[in-house]
């Protein structure tokens, strides 16, 4: 019987490390591995250049009761960082601010007026249009091309002011929050957002807050 009882124990034993075992291999890992609200500034990671060539500069201005990355017009936003923790995915948000007369879909001289990407390590993530003006519809949250959606679908404000031509307008910003997941490998992360508006900056721009990226392991 004793012997019955150290057996019965001992495959019960096992039967919990193989568990536990097969438990952890399931686990989702989860690192955070860069953060930036430009309250204190804006970090050496983020690059900021204009179509033309030229450096923008780490622009940082307050807006809406903090302080935003931009304003920017057909201009890049590249975020990169070098070795990070090995991953299999990637996993980032920020908060858009998309500034005065953004028209969406409409059709300008040089075709859709107000494009915008996202580019992760060479691959693009999403290009979309956003509008705020009730007259011209917009792709957001799907992609261009692929959908005529409302202008201001989405959004997770549109009760902000204009950043230039509108900044008297309470709805002449609309906010929202981006966020994807992505496969991904690489020990360095570029992340690039970019635009192609038609139009000066006081007219139609951008802006970016609290981004965040962590990589992902399962």
């Amino acid at each position: 019987m004793q012997f019955l009882q150290r057996y019965n124990y001992l495959f019960i034993g096992c039967l919990l490390v193989l568990f536990l075992s097969s438990c952890k291999k399931n686990i989702t890992e989860r690192k955070r591995v860069f953060f930036e609200d430009a309250e204190d500034g804006i970090a050496d990671n983020i690059l900021t250049i204009h179509r033309d060539g030229y450096s923008t500069g780490r622009i940082v201005r307050p807006f809406g009761g903090s302080n935003v990355i931009g304003n920017f017009n057909n201009s890049k936003v590249t975020i990169e960082l070098d070795s990070v923790p090995p991953h299999n995915m990637i996993y980032a948000s920020f908060d858009l601010y998309v500034h005065d007369n953004w028209e969406g879909n409409r059709i300008g001289q040089y075709g859709v007026v107000d494009v915008w990407n996202i580019i992760v390590n060479g691959w693009y993530q999403f290009s979309t249009t956003f509008s705020n003006n009730n007259n011209w519809p917009q792709a957001y949250p799907e992609w261009i091309g692929s959908a005529t959606m409302p202008a201001r679908s989405n959004a997770s404000n549109i009760q902000l002011p204009g950043y230039c031509a509108l900044d008297t307008v309470i709805n002449g910003t609309s906010r929202y929050k981006i966020a994807f997941s992505r496969p991904h490998t690489e020990k360095n992360i570029k992340i690039e957002l970019s635009d192609a508006l038609q139009g000066p900056i006081c007219d139609r721009s951008w802006s970016i807050d609290n981004v965040y990226i962590e990589v992902i392991t399962n």
